[in-house]
């Protein structure tokens, strides 16, 4: 009891300290996107929807919502199709490489043998059947049987004939039959044919034709399908005398579904729900609340319709009310994630992006920013002025007001944002900004200078570079011939002496140009190049990124490898030279990420790298390149996919932003911007718990400061240095182990030794 109470005091004493609600130090976290829904699957408890990151889902009890990715422990990410099995009460999960997951009762089992196999044609799965106890898949190769009871492959049938593969978009039972529905018409066969692997043997219904049947389903003891056509789909069924019309026709046919009393088709912007008799007994349209709709894929529970909508959401319909309702997503509206900012507690990321010799990939405008843990998306059907925009490519914050943006687009020039409208549109009618004789700028990258001035850089134009100053004038940079109309721009960068870096992509070019702190006076403004390979242990032909690290140095990201400035400061007073950094390997020295393609670089506040490649993940290497700290790829941890776009850092708690081909996902790192004293030094978790064996931090610290962890009677555990104004701490002393229950007191000063703080930790073992 006496140490009880004990643990309570000390307990009483620690909580006196400020603390806040913090992520532990090594988490994921997803921030996906969760609003376009391709599937939907209805179980006794839930309603589920397949989203391109992941699954939406809601409880039918409580009729809360929630979300499950990669992060909570799914295989993957681009979720293509979902289906329920009631017998073995498993749903089953695919994804677009053939991965599929099964989940019940809380636990997920992973089937990749699709994924690992080679097979040269697609493997997204276009349908499921649930039969006897297995579950057949629909591929485009061919039908594959997984035996519900073990989770194993049963069979795979290949639909080949001759040297043709026919692409399987469904399939039925019944009469003891199967049906499958290709893209070369109707094939049939006995489910007992002992040659069933041999397409050879299957039945094609010629009176059908050849036409690509779509979709199919079972209702009032006939398989219905429907057949595209150039003029609109046509809706067929099978009974006991044999094919016949449909009296229901629709000329858009996405998805069809039924229970015991009523069918139903979902088209691109409505539903129709029909009974036994085919009399039509509802009809609901909705329209795109936040881009065109794109029904794709419907569900019957009960007498409710749910519609997965792949541009807007999950929709609910009521048919007896002729209601629906658009349940709400969560997380950034856009898929994709391609360049970023951050500025106090604001993240603001746009998801357009541009190609591979720098045209359009024509990606919708919609726009995301996050603050206070929560997503706000500005969409395009709310601003009239983004209707012929594609391809955000660019975001800087306003530093000197954060609820402010700006935006850049790939052939429309630049956008203001203030929150969630749009305020000002800069183009050629009242800016430099344009790229060539008719089109709009195209905007490669944005960056503000330590005067507020807003720096754009702009591809494909005699004027490359052009200035909006703090008072709403421009300035027009011309960059005499290193730049011109057949030349693409992306990053420019503003360094600690106020000069600016301008990549050149495709140019293989690093200009550098100083405005002499008179940018209205172009007259006594410097430019130079840097000489990219002269010095250099690899020849590169393009750059993708530039940085400086906190050492004043200049690291760049090349097609093969990362090079790096050493004397920016010289850079008007001689040539610069790049170079190669060498790391020394067991046996040989070899040059850093020398076959990687680096498409970006961040620098922490411990002065460490993250560095995001084109195919192999992202990797943390130490200050001066000669380390790797870590590496994250999509099959080591929740990495979303091995293609990196940009990186990110929240400086205030060391959460690192990956922009990714598949989205975006962030990492409790290590290190966190150096406080200015110890007035809000913090410690997380505290108290340790008994069960927790994870990192320990203390953040709010100054600067690189020496911290050392002593017990109650003042013996040294631990001791080591703050990475920025955060110590990491495993919990264990210098022998390996665990202290033992208690108050542990971190002692930390700075670099001059002259400023100290005192932080508890308790521990309970």
């Amino acid at each position: 009891m006496k140490r009880f109470l004990l643990i309570i005091a000390m307990v009483l004493q620690v909580f006196s300290l400020p603390l806040v609600a913090q992520i532990p130090v090594g988490t994921f976290r997803d921030h996906l996107s969760f609003y376009g829904c391709k599937s939907v699957a209805v179980t006794p408890d839930y309603i589920y929807a397949a989203c391109q990151s992941g699954l939406m889902y809601i409880d039918k009890n409580d009729k809360g919502t929630g979300t499950f990715s990669k992060v909570d422990g799914l295989s993957g990410t681009a979720v293509t199709r979902i289906h329920y099995d009631s017998v073995s009460k498993y749903l089953t999960i695919a994804y677009d490489d053939g991965n599929l997951d099964f989940i019940r009762d809380d636990r997920i089992y992973n089937l990749r043998d699709i994924k690992d196999k080679s097979i040269t044609s697609s493997k997204k799965v276009n349908g499921f059947l649930s039969h006897n106890g297995l579950l057949y898949i629909a591929y485009p190769f061919g039908i594959v049987s997984v035996d519900m009871a073990t989770l194993l492959i049963r069979d795979t049938w290949y639909t080949r004939l001759g040297n043709t593969h026919i692409k399987v978009n469904s399939m039925q039972a019944i009469n003891n039959e199967f049906v499958i529905n290709t893209d070369a018409g109707i094939y049939i066969t006995p489910v007992t044919n002992p040659a069933i692997a041999d397409f050879n043997t299957w039945q094609k219904v010629e009176a059908m034709g050849d036409g690509a049947f779509t979709t199919s389903c079972l209702f009032n003891g006939r398989v219905y399908v429907v057949k595209g056509g150039e003029t609109g789909d046509t809706l067929y069924y099978r009974d006991g005398s044999g094919w016949h019309l449909s009296d229901i026709q629709e000329d858009d046919i996405r998805a069809i579904t039924a229970n015991d009393s009523a069918l139903v088709i979902c088209g691109w912007t409505f539903v129709k729900k029909f009974d036994t008799e085919e009399n039509q007994i509802c009809e609901t349209w909705w329209e795109g609340t936040y881009q065109w709709p794109n029904g794709c894929d419907v569900c019957l529970d009960g007498n409710t319709v749910w519609v997965a909508d792949n541009n807007n959401g999950l929709h609910k319909i009521l048919c007896e009310w002729w209601t629906i309702e658009l349940i709400p997503g969560a997380g950034p509206f856009a898929t994709s994630a391609y360049a970023m900012d951050y500025a106090e507690g604001v993240l603001a990321m746009v998801p357009g992006m541009v190609n591979e010799v720098w045209g359009n990939v024509w990606i919708a405008p919609n726009f995301s920013y996050f603050t206070n843990e929560k997503w706000h998306n500005i969409y395009q059907i709310d601003n009239p002025s983004l209707d012929n925009v594609y391809d955000l490519t660019a975001v800087a914050i306003n530093p000197s007001n954060t609820s402010e943006f700006f935006v850049g687009t790939y052939g429309g020039g630049l956008r203001k944002y203030d929150r969630n409208r749009i305020t000002a549109v800069y183009d050629r009618s009242n800016s430099p900004i344009h790229s060539g004789s008719a089109e709009e700028g195209r905007i490669g990258g944005l960056a503000f200078d330590a005067n507020n001035n807003l720096w754009v850089s702009c591809g494909f134009s005699n004027i490359p570079i052009a200035v909006l100053q703090p008072n709403g004038n421009w300035q027009a940079i011309t960059l005499s011939s290193y730049a011109n109309s057949n030349v693409a721009v992306s990053q420019i960068m503003v360094d600690s002496r106020n000069y600016k870096w301008i990549v050149l992509p495709r140019a293989n070019k690093l200009l550098v140009y100083d405005d002499n702190k008179t940018i209205g006076n172009t007259n006594d403004d410097r430019i130079t190049s840097v000489n990219m390979n002269a010095m250099a242990n690899i020849e590169t032909s393009g750059i993708n990124c530039v940085v400086e690290d906190k050492s004043g140095e200049i690291w760049i990201g090349c097609n093969l490898g990362i090079k790096v400035v050493y004397n920016p400061s010289s850079v008007f007073k001689s040539t610069l030279y790049a170079q190669n950094i060498l790391i020394k390997q067991i046996n040989y020295v070899q040059n850093l990420f020398e076959f990687e393609e680096v498409t970006c670089i961040t620098v922490d506040d411990a002065n460490r790298k993250w560095v995001g490649t084109a195919k192999s993940g992202v990797f943390l290497i130490s200050e001066n390149g000669d380390k790797q700290l870590l590496h994250f790829t999509e099959e080591n941890s929740p990495l979303l996919s091995n293609k990196i776009y940009n990186i990110t850092i929240n400086r205030t708690t060391g959460e690192v932003f990956f922009a990714t081909s598949r989205g975006l996902i962030s990492y409790m790192g290590t290190a966190t911007a150096g406080s200015e004293d110890y007035s809000e030094v913090t410690v997380f978790p505290n108290p340790v718990r008994e069960t927790y064996h994870g990192v320990i931090t203390v953040r709010g610290l100054m600067d690189h400061s020496f911290c050392k962890i002593a017990d109650a009677a003042g013996n040294l555990v631990w001791q080591g240095y703050a990475n920025g104004g955060e110590l990491t701490w495993d919990g264990k002393d210098f022998y390996g182990k665990r202290p033992a229950t208690g108050v542990y007191f971190v002692f930390a000063s700075d670099s001059t030794g002259k400023k100290r703080n005192v932080a508890k930790i308790l521990f309970i073992k």
